[in-house]
This record gives C-alpha cells, sequence and structure tokens, in this order.
C-alpha cells in the first residue's frame, strides 16, 4: 500500500489542499488517508503554513504595506469570503491534528517504554529461574554421583543410598555404602 504511486498522487498536500477547499469532508479523508500512505511526515505543519501563506495578504494590508495588486486582492469577494474562512478552517484544522500528533507520539513513547520494561523484566525472570534450574540440576547430577546400591545384610532389600551411612527402607538396620562393604 505505501508503494502505490497512485494513493501516493491522491494524498499529496496539493490534491488534499485543493479537495479540501471544495470539500471539506473529503480532505479530511484524504489526510486520515495520508497518514496511513506517509507515515514520517507531518501534515499539521503543512496545514498550517498553508492557512498563514492564504492570509499574508491581510497581514499585509494590517500593516499598511501598498502593493497595486494587494488591493485587488482584498477587495474580491472570493478572497473576503472564501478564502479567509478556509484559512480560518486550515488554521484549526492544522491545530486539532498537530494536537493529535503530539498526544499520540507521547502515547506511543509511554507504550514503547513499557514494553520494553515488560520485556527486560521478563528475560531478568527467565534469566534467574535457568540460574535457578542449573543450580538444582547440578545439585541433582552432584547426587546422582554420590548415589550408589547396597544390599541390606539384615533383609536382603535393595536400597539406594547417597550418603556413607544410612537405614535400610524395609528393616530399619544400618546400611554402609559401598566403600564400606563387599558386595557379591
Amino acid at each position: 500500500m505505501k508503494n502505490n504511486l497512485f494513493l501516493k498522487l491522491l494524498s499529496s498536500i496539493l490534491i488534499i489542499l485543493i479537495t479540501m477547499y471544495f470539500s471539506r469532508f473529503l480532505g479530511v479523508c484524504l489526510i486520515i488517508l495520508r497518514c496511513f500512505v506517509h507515515t514520517k511526515k507531518n501534515i499539521s505543519i503543512y496545514l498550517l503554513v498553508s492557512g498563514v501563506l492564504i492570509l499574508i495578504p491581510k497581514f499585509l494590508n494590517i500593516i499598511n504595506i501598498k502593493f497595486s495588486y494587494l488591493n485587488n486582492i482584498l477587495r474580491s469577494d472570493i478572497y473576503n469570503k472564501n478564502f479567509i474562512n478556509y484559512a480560518e478552517f486550515l488554521l484549526i484544522l492544522g491545530v486539532i491534528i498537530l494536537i493529535i500528533e503530539i498526544i499520540a507520539k507521547t502515547i506511543s513513547s509511554k507504550i514503547n517504554s513499557s514494553i520494553k520494561s515488560y520485556i527486560m523484566n521478563s528475560e531478568k525472570k527467565d534469566y534467574e529461574i535457568s540460574e535457578k534450574n542449573d543450580l538444582i540440576m547440578k545439585e541433582k547430577r552432584e547426587k546422582a554421583l554420590n548415589t550408589s546400591y547396597v544390599k541390606c545384610p539384615s533383609c536382603g532389600a535393595d536400597n539406594i543410598i547417597s550418603s556413607k551411612v544410612a537405614k535400610c527402607k524395609f528393616c530399619r538396620s544400618a546400611l554402609v555404602g559401598n566403600e564400606g562393604i563387599n558386595n557379591e
């Protein structure tokens, strides 16, 4: 969708401004389209600059700068009715979109930081669990190395012991590990 030439042309600033002059709803729809097609560019700045550019003849008249064509522009009904209203709409819409962009960036940064902290905590817990499991496995391996099979001399039962001296599980008589007993 981002590489579609038609969508890029349709969501260009010039097309948006022309469409917004004739139909403000369609212009806003094209602005929303532009947000999806051009994710890196701020449209609010373009709207604010366009609104100010349209109002430049009015500002020049206020500060008494006289040009021959400036009076013609200021006397025209199209400029006074349509363009002034259009410039006000562009300025208002630009400010609203600028506020929305700032809020969206703030929320996005907070969400990203909370996701990063969650991932870091999750990795830390996984590391701690892994360390604990490694320790448990090391203890089990050590115990397995020290475990031996001993036949009880009293009752003849098979016993597995992990120390040098233990008691038979069945008759409770004393057992001695492999080091002291000769198993035959």
